[in-house]
């Protein structure tokens, strides 16, 4: 297989990249169709893009040539149609989280092994430049023996819908903030074995009647005996707020996404940048850089650098801040997977 030929499924936001980063960014792909249960997106961005379109999640899997889905539908379909997918003999990317619950994910782990398929999650922070070039600082001793991790995530505007149910999205734990649960895992090159998570409603009227949180922040260890925290919020004045940090023995290194500095304004009260207002400007390159290993660990038949164990582990970590949240104590995690 030189090609591998892909289909996107949900064309919100983050699908409509997936479809045109595949359509044009990444030789190693040919874009084969889209679906969308709306018809006009579905129809629209199709033409757009000159390839098939769907309403019926099913015609998908029944194309001979689709060999790989990427499912960008919301959360709480992840589980069924992956499963789906990996029955019909498809290459699967879900876009983070993998599911709501972390039995879910396990049985997506065991089928891809089953089917001999490959199974992929969609954190893309992991391709990105400057969290790379960390990562490897990090594991070439630059900074000596990573002691803690922090990290601060805050999002421009609040999400609505279905994002904000936790039965549906995993809530501010799993959606938001599982992205820097996966960076805790990665950079530090450790699992996440113990939290203690807190947080409330201070920011959002609906988001506390939907029995969600729009801030919270965790503590963590892990098993090697380092620290951690991690703080996030669901509104943030200047807009993207996204910081970094592993401290480790013998230095730290930070990855920074505050303002951008491209252009300021100068007055008698001082410079003032532009906040970064989207995390797709932001991290647009990772996203192309992600859809490239997808094809890669297709084609060469590797494992891809970030599979179903990664996601798995990812809501585990979720679920014990959950718990935590409830139960107002610190939640030993063990994995199965």
């Amino acid at each position: 297989m030189e090609r591998v030929g892909m289909a996107v499924v949900g064309l919100g936001r983050i699908g409509r990249i997936h479809a045109e980063i595949a359509a044009y960014r990444v030789e190693r792909v040919r874009l084969v169709a889209v679906m969308d249960v709306v018809e006009g997106l579905a129809r629209s961005t199709g033409e757009r893009l000159g390839v098939k379109w769907y309403t019926d999640y099913s015609k998908i899997l029944e194309d001979d040539e689709v060999d790989a889905v990427i499912i960008s539908t919301p959360t709480f379909m992840h589980a069924k149609m992956a499963s789906e997918a990996l029955d019909s003999g498809k290459h699967v990317m879900v876009e983070k989280p993998l599911t709501v619950r972390s039995s879910e994910s396990r049985d997506l782990v065991l089928k891809a092994s089953s089917k001999g398929v490959k199974l992929q999650v969609g954190y893309m922070r992991r391709f990105d430049e400057y969290y790379s070039r960390a990562k490897a600082s990090i594991e070439s001793g630059e900074i000596g023996d990573p002691v803690s991790y922090v990290a601060i995530a805050r999002d421009p505007e609040p999400p609505k819908g279905w994002v904000v149910e936790p039965a549906k999205s995993g809530g501010i734990f799993l959606d938001m903030l599982s992205h820097d649960i996966d960076m805790a895992r990665w950079l530090v090159g450790d699992e996440i074995t113990w939290v203690y998570a807190s947080g409330g409603n201070y920011l959002v009227d609906y988001i506390r009647e939907s029995g969600d949180l729009d801030f919270a922040e965790i503590m963590v260890r892990f098993s090697r005996g380092g620290r951690g925290f991690i703080q996030g919020a669901r509104r943030n004045a200047f807009g993207y707020d996204l910081r970094t940090e592993v401290y480790g023995t013998r230095g730290t290194v930070y990855v920074d996404t505050r303002v951008d500095n491209t252009l300021a304004t100068g007055t008698s009260e001082g410079i003032k940048y532009r906040g970064i207002p989207w995390f797709e400007k932001r991290f647009y390159d990772a996203y192309v850089a992600e859809l490239e290993s997808f094809a890669k660990a297709i084609i060469e038949d590797k494992k891809p650098p970030i599979d179903g164990v990664d996601g798995y582990r990812a809501v585990k970590v979720a679920e014990a801040c959950w718990e935590s949240y409830k139960k107002e104590k610190p939640i030993t995690i063990e994995y199965e997977l």
